[in-house]
């Protein structure tokens, strides 16, 4: 990439034998907090890609998303849920990237655009279904399993209380600030169901409500969550 610094993360807890993201990329970056260090060596990731920080500044995973925001050593950074399966192209149906180098050139070829156009936020779609393909690029909607933050544009900040839906939060936060974001529809990830060690599969269905509630305070009309399906969704038009 030129004139910009561009880093790939991959926050992972509890999931040393399990993570499987990194297999999918070229160079990438666990992180994972101190205590669990020894555990990724251990299991196979080489030290120098394990960026181990004090457990009590990423114990969550909205504090572990602000820490790299605040403190990542690139101005552009990707940031990949640990347990992406496949990463692809979404045409007629899902097609694989054909391998590390290809999937890293599309983050990079991401980080490139949103640097060229001052985008603060991207993400790729939350859903890999192909007739949810209208176009390459979208401005609006939610987030999947990779998301880039652009830190010297990127104007938003991760709330704790809204831990359930803080990606959503944030979405909005830019798009009211930063007017718009960019969704690559073109590629996803899918990745395995949320039921391994580490995961959200514990949240109770009472903290999920309560969250969802919350996002309806702060956001009004803007937001709306569908718990037949647990399909949120967001009303701004771009």
């Amino acid at each position: 990439m030129k004139d910009a610094s561009f880093g790939i993360y991959i926050p992972s807890y509890k999931r040393a034998k399990t993570c499987i993201t990194h297999k999918w990329l070229d160079n990438y970056r666990y992180v994972v907090r101190k205590s669990e260090e020894t555990d990724y060596i251990a299991a196979g990731i080489p030290p120098e890609n394990i960026l181990a920080v004090q457990d009590d500044k990423i114990n969550g995973m909205v504090k572990v998303n602000q820490w790299l925001i605040d403190n990542a050593e690139e101005e552009i950074i990707c940031i990949l849920d640990d347990d992406i399966r496949r990463m692809v192209y979404r045409l007629d149906k899902a097609v694989d990237i054909p391998g590390p180098e290809t999937a890293t050139a599309e983050l990079e070829r991401i980080a490139q655009v949103m640097i060229d156009l001052r985008i603060g936020f991207g993400a790729v779609d939350a859903t890999v279904t192909p007739w949810n393909y209208d176009m390459e690029f979208a401005f609006r909607g939610c987030s999947g399993a990779i998301r880039w933050i652009n830190r010297p544009v990127f104007k938003a900040k991760c709330v704790e209380a809204l831990e359930y839906n803080y990606d959503l939060d944030v979405i909005l936060q830019e798009l009211l600030k930063n007017r718009i974001i960019l969704k690559p529809k073109y590629i996803c990830a899918m990745d395995v169901a949320d039921k391994t060690e580490g995961g959200a599969s514990d949240k109770s269905r009472k903290d999920q409500i309560a969250s969802v509630e919350l996002m309806k305070a702060k956001w009004g009309k803007y937001f709306g969550y569908n718990f037949r399906n647990n399909k949120p969704t967001i009303n701004v038009r771009r």
